[in-house]
């Protein structure tokens, strides 16, 4: 009798730079030669916004340089525990605007989809911190919804796809995704949210590129 197996699928390079992602303040710090009690907020390896940066956005980090400007971006700040009466989860009004299927529309003529809400780095400026992506984002079983309301919408020429970072999903569920926008006849311009090209750039690779130029 034989046996014949399902071949491997190898991972693309992006998602194995994404898991060798540093997520402990500790080793981060090691790599860049920063002494180890550099101040730290609390719980900064885990919970709510832990930490997370691509090696090779570390290696573009000057080593021993704690005011680094690009380390200063990933590295989780005891103020940020910082409590001010005048601060709010929510600085660009993302809430109150939702609708159903992940999508916001603030602007005429210009809505955005929350396609996702991981991101290949947490940059400790992101406005959307808090935001509640278990019950806001455009998760593929909702698709199908999401774009019934587009459709109905001619006003809407522009849609953003936006996160999280929207490079964080597959191929093949970005490219599902994209090719329903597309076949909506009044929709003329799409426009990704993405740091990944800059902090993850193993992710713009040719699978990407193809599934783009079809569009």
């Amino acid at each position: 009798m034989t046996i014949i197996t399902e071949p491997q699928r190898q991972m693309p390079a992006w998602q194995i730079a994404l898991a060798q992602a540093y997520r402990r303040p500790a080793d981060l710090l090691a790599a860049l030669e920063l002494p180890a009690d550099l101040p730290v907020r609390s719980g900064a390896g885990g919970g709510h916004f832990p930490l997370r940066v691509p090696r090779g956005f570390v290696a573009r980090m000057q080593k021993g340089n704690a005011r680094d400007p690009l380390f200063l971006q990933v590295w989780p700040q005891p103020e940020e525990l910082q409590v001010d009466a005048a601060f709010t989860i929510d600085a660009v009004g993302d809430l109150a605007q939702r609708k159903a299927g992940g999508l916001i529309h603030k602007y005429h003529g210009r809505a955005l989809v929350i396609a996702t809400g991981a991101c290949a780095i947490h940059c400790r400026y992101c406005f959307r911190q808090h935001f509640p992506y278990a019950e806001s984002q455009a998760s593929r079983s909702q698709w199908q919804n999401l774009l019934d309301t587009l459709a109905t919408d001619t006003s809407i020429e522009e849609i953003i796809l936006s996160g999280g970072d929207p490079l964080s999903l597959t191929d093949d569920k970005l490219a599902a995704l994209v090719e329903g926008l597309d076949s909506i006849p009044h929709l003329k311009r799409l426009r990704i949210h993405t740091r990944q090209p800059v902090v993850l750039p193993e992710r713009v690779d040719a699978a990407l590129l193809r599934w783009l130029s079809r569009t």
